[in-house]
């Protein structure tokens, strides 16, 4: 029985009340029949996404904070939680409040075991969970919830969120002709150097922050020890680049690791799963062409590098960025385009299709006042063969156009959605 585990945890959460939460461009449902799930990485805000949600949820008049039950199942009291240990958890609030909760909100759910049986019971109450670790991700929540959920992912800020919390409103359509831009350029830069975890921004030791990140969620969500360690630094130092299994591989039995390929795309896989880093394909309508292609790399953070002690690089974090955004807005049939049959042919960054039809061309620059000539060639060769609707190279402060192709910079584009 944990009932006086839960009675503790639950006490907490009722005395202490709602924390100061600041908006984000997500907002979940209040009166939704299925269950709200929430993915994304460690320190994105999905907690304070809960509390902003409560919040609304006791505005509204939908319910009062003691109908209203949140646990975070993470907590030292509830450690080794079970599936059937959460029945005491409602006998615990309905003694503390004498009532049944309306609204169930439980936080970073996957440590509990075989959580998924246990919603099969009719619940009174409308439920929102939390999940950061492969054991919580969108396909894994389909199995266990079994149609009977509804996901939203959270990210780093966004470039717009971001201004939000440090208190600036920028109006794009005027500063683009305005000096005051240069405000929002110098705001950018911090933005890709020190990367966007909502508490690094309202910091001042921002590297210190980024570096216990490191220690303390990414080694540990990659399976922990110094293996772990060695190929989150790998993955940090080579982002925005194209990356192969081999070449992981080959690194890693340099160092004296001794592991197989199939460890290698394990490890892989979990920094996916757990929203550490992506990896895009190439843009080929054959799956054997993509899967044996190298991979495009990117991060959840651009501020683990600067932490870490990497030469910052604006244009890979430039690129770095444009990616996360894409995932933001949705887009889930992300690739890159390269020139076939030549090892050091044009390149694309984006190519965004719908059923590997090609919507959009985007190249990413850091450009100030002109286009390289390699540029605009690679982007007229992938044109002339996949023939999008849209060409765009996205720059740091060039607008206007060159033979067709829209030039804009990058902070109007992070700063205008839909665009």
């Amino acid at each position: 029985m944990r009932i006086e585990d839960f009675k503790h945890v639950i006490a907490e959460w009722l005395s202490r009340g709602i924390p100061e939460v600041r908006d984000r461009e997500v907002a979940l449902p209040l009166d939704s029949n299925l269950i709200v799930a929430v993915t994304g990485a460690r320190r994105s805000g999905k907690t304070y996404l809960l509390f902003s949600t409560i919040k609304r949820i006791i505005e509204s008049g939908k319910a009062s904070m003691d109908e209203i039950l949140y646990v975070d199942l993470e907590h030292a009291r509830l450690r080794g939680l079970s599936a059937l240990d959460l029945d005491d958890m409602l006998i615990a609030f309905q003694e503390l409040t004498g009532k049944e909760p309306k609204y169930i909100f439980l936080d970073e759910l996957q440590v509990v075991r075989d959580y998924g049986g246990w919603f099969r019971k009719r619940l009174n109450a409308r439920i929102y969970i939390t999940g950061s670790s492969s054991s919580l991700i969108p396909r894994r929540i389909a199995d266990e919830l079994r149609g009977r959920c509804v996901n939203y992912e959270v990210y780093p800020l966004s470039f717009r969120e971001y201004l939000s919390f440090l208190g600036y409103d920028p109006k794009p359509d005027i500063l683009i002709y305005s000096v005051e831009r240069g405000k929002v350029l110098s705001m950018l830069r911090e933005y890709l150097y020190y990367g966007a975890y909502p508490a690094v921004t309202l910091e001042s030791d921002k590297r210190r922050i980024l570096r216990a990140y490191f220690d303390s969620v990414v080694v540990r969500d990659l399976g922990g020890g110094p293996l772990a360690e060695v190929l989150a630094l790998y993955l940090i130092s080579n982002y925005a680049q194209l990356v192969t299994i081999n070449r992981i591989y080959s690194y890693l039995r340099s160092l004296g690791f001794s592991i197989g390929k199939e460890k290698v795309i394990e490890m892989l896989n979990r920094a996916r799963e757990t929203y550490f880093a992506f990896t895009v394909e190439i843009f080929q309508k054959s799956e054997r062409k993509r899967k044996t292609n190298p991979k495009k790399l990117y991060i959840i953070d651009t501020g683990y590098p600067t932490a870490l002690g990497y030469e910052f690089s604006i244009s890979r974090a430039m690129e770095n960025a444009v990616y996360l955004e894409l995932l933001r807005r949705g887009e889930n049939e992300v690739y890159y385009w390269k020139e076939y049959g030549k090892s050091v042919g044009a390149e694309v960054d984006f190519v965004i299709s719908k059923n590997f039809e090609a919507e959009e061309l985007i190249q990413v620059t850091y450009a100030e006042n002109e286009i390289k000539e390699r540029e605009l060639r690679a982007l007229k060769k992938a044109q002339k063969e996949l023939k999008p609707k849209k060409v765009r190279i996205l720059t740091w402060n060039y607008s206007g156009k060159i033979d067709g192709v829209e030039l804009i910079p990058l902070w109007y584009w992070l700063l205008t959605y839909p665009n």
